[in-house]
Parts: structure tokens; C-alpha cells; sequence
């Protein structure tokens, strides 16, 4: 399997398993705080990492690359950016349905487009545009501006997308230095030093329910993180930024099995252009 096609796998596999998380965030949120939910993923993050220390040959050089990474201003800029992107979309899903904040997600892509050509130099393709373009029209019918879902609620899941394009291109730029759980780990890390100290103020006492779906997020969310960092090192993020669309369509599933809501013919019609933008993405090019 070629580097670029397994880029675009991880992309899909990042999608559903972000939208399952956070999904599993908006549940959580009914009873604990939305940067609680942030603090308690990275804190079982670490705890699963201290318990691999305990049976691995080395553990004094995985602590060492922990606390002393390779360009570690860069990937500690990167972990803060991506907690940062967590908490506010975490926030986000709490206050929007699944589907619709999925969708105002969706500037996500168009900003990892000129970001890539900006700050990494990466050449933008017309056929990129117009992927690009497709998927955000189909971000457009599914929402429709001008409609009840145009809030101040609204720009949380937007400026989630916007730190999160960030994180992908921080991420994109240390790729020869760090590999997926390095960013994996130091997010964690980040997690637990920038949001302790909020913690006595904002802290809920989970029931054990709410514990078991706290791991479950933090798994779903580990494992999400892994591919999204996999495929970044392996393709150009504006490449891969249309296959983020495949989340509506996710979203709409999930929307439908947890929250018993389904999509109407607009919904429908909005993912319809989201798979076109993939689809001509995918196409191959005449020699």
C-alpha cells in the first residue's frame, strides 16, 4: 500500500473515531465539566503510559523523551494547541447537535488548504480547490445560514477547527522529529499541566458510569489522535484536508444511533457534495 493511500485510511479512521469521541464528550457532558472531560483523557493517557513503563526494557529513555523531546518548544507549542482545540470542541458538541457542529467543523479543511500553502509551501492544486470546495458547499446545505443554528454557540465548534488545523500543521512540521506518540503523549502531558490548576473550580465527581465513559472516550479519542498524526506524516494536510468531510457523514450516523435524530433530505443532500469533493479528489489523473 502506497504512502499517500494510507494516509487517506488513517484520515477516514481519524474521522469516525473523533466523531464517536466526541459524540461520546456531548453524552459526558451532561454531567461533568467540558474541560473536566479534557483533563481526565490526558490524566488516563499518562496513566496508560506509566503503565507500559512498568514492562518495557527502557523506561528511563521513555521518560527522558517525554519531559526532554526532540525541538521541544515546537512540540509542546503543538500538544497545547491540540488540548486547546479539545476543550473548545469538547465545549462545542455540548452546546450543538453532533451533526451540526461536525459540520461548522468543516472550515477545518479550508484552513489547512492555505495554511499548507502558506506556512509549509506546499503546492495547491486546482483539482484540491475544487475537492475542497465541494465539501464545503456540502457543509453549507447541511447547515444552511441563516437558520436557528447561526448562534454565539455556533463560532465554539469553528474556532475548534481553526486551532485543530493549526495543531495538524505544527504537527506536519516536526514530522522528522516526532512520530504519532510523541504527539500523542506530549498532548496528554499538556493536558494535565495547562488544566489542573482549573480543576478545583471546575471539577464534578463522576458516578462510575461516567468514569467507564470517560475511558472509553479517552481510547476512542488516543486512537484517533494516532491516525490523524500517522497520516499528516505521511501526506501534505492539503491533500489530505477534503477526506476531513467524510465526518458529516459519520456524524449523521451517530446523530441517528445515540440521539435518535434523523437526517432530512438537506442533510442528505449536504453529504452527497461532501462525497463528490472526495470523489474527485480520489480520481486518478490522466498521464
Amino acid at each position: 500500500m502506497s504512502q499517500p493511500t494510507l494516509a487517506v485510511l488513517l484520515t477516514l479512521a481519524a474521522g469516525l473515531l473523533y466523531t464517536l469521541g466526541y459524540a461520546l464528550a456531548k453524552i459526558l457532558s451532561d454531567a461533568l465539566d467540558p474541560v473536566q472531560i479534557t483533563f481526565l483523557r490526558s490524566a488516563i493517557v499518562l496513566a496508560g503510559w506509566g503503565a507500559w513503563l512498568v514492562v518495557t526494557a527502557d523506561a528511563g529513555a521513555a521518560v527522558r523523551r517525554l519531559l526532554a523531546p526532540p525541538r521541544a518548544m515546537d512540540q509542546r507549542l503543538a500538544a497545547a494547541m491540540l488540548i486547546f482545540s479539545t476543550t473548545l470542541a469538547v465545549l462545542g458538541y455540548s452546546l450543538v447537535p453532533v451533526t451540526e457542529a461536525s459540520a461548522l467543523g468543516f472550515t477545518a479543511p479550508i484552513i489547512l488548504v492555505v495554511l499548507g500553502a502558506l506556512v509549509l509551501h506546499e503546492r495547491v492544486t486546482p483539482r484540491r480547490w475544487v475537492a475542497v470546495a465541494l465539501g464545503f458547499a456540502g457543509m453549507l446545505v447541511v447547515v444552511r445560514p441563516g437558520g436557528e443554528l447561526f448562534t454565539c454557540a455556533a463560532a465554539v465548534p469553528v474556532a475548534a477547527a481553526l486551532t485543530y488545523a493549526l495543531y495538524q500543521v505544527m504537527t506536519r512540521r516536526i514530522r522528522g522529529a516526532a512520530d504519532e506518540w510523541d504527539a500523542t503523549l506530549q498532548g496528554a502531558l499538556a493536558g494535565v499541566v495547562l488544566l489542573a490548576p482549573a480543576m478545583p473550580w471546575l471539577w464534578r465527581a463522576p458516578a462510575m458510569a461516567d468514569v467507564a465513559l470517560v475511558v472509553l472516550y479517552a481510547a476512542v479519542q488516543t486512537a484517533a489522535l494516532l491516525c490523524i498524526a500517522g497520516a499528516v506524516r505521511r501526506a501534505e494536510v492539503s491533500g489530505l484536508a477534503p477526506w476531513h468531510y467524510s465526518r458529516i457523514v459519520f456524524a449523521l450516523g451517530f446523530d441517528a444511533l445515540l440521539f435518535a435524530r434523523l437526517p432530512g433530505a438537506w442533510a442528505i443532500a449536504g453529504c452527497a457534495l461532501i462525497a463528490a469533493g472526495g470523489l474527485v479528489l480520489a480520481w486518478p489523473r490522466r498521464r
